[in-house]
């Protein structure tokens, strides 16, 4: 949590509100989804409507995002991480007032085009 103090009072950020703007940022960028743990991990499911899970470690004034999400395939995976990273670095920082100072990001699984049912989805993990 961060605590910005001014003139006329302070704002104080919890990691959790950078956590979800980071992940409904993700959930609005074509060909990236995330995955549901299930009960006790069991039945999850990954797909492309799901938001990403998103870590955030907060150090004064900036933070790390720790990053796990899906892809469709076949969108070339280093071009649409960097493109993940640069979008989620300017929004978060436009929205939250925090640096981002990294973004480490775990591609978990790839979902190809042609995929029309979850077991159809390749893990990576």
């Amino acid at each position: 949590m961060i605590a910005v103090a001014a003139s006329r009072g302070s704002l104080t950020i919890a990691d959790r509100v950078i956590e979800k703007t980071a992940s409904e940022i993700l959930k609005g960028l074509p060909g990236v989804g995330g995955s549901t743990s299930g009960f006790l991990g069991i039945g999850g499911n990954s797909s492309l409507d799901t938001r990403p899970s998103v870590d955030v470690t907060l150090s004064g004034r900036s933070c790390t995002l720790d990053v796990k999400l899906g892809l469709a395939y076949p969108l070339p995976i280093s071009a649409t991480t960097e493109t993940v990273r640069q979008q989620l670095s300017t929004e978060v920082e436009s929205l939250t007032g925090v640096t981002v100072r990294q973004v480490d990001i775990d591609v978990t699984w790839l979902k190809p085009e042609s995929a029309s049912h979850p077991s159809e989805v390749r893990s990576l993990a």
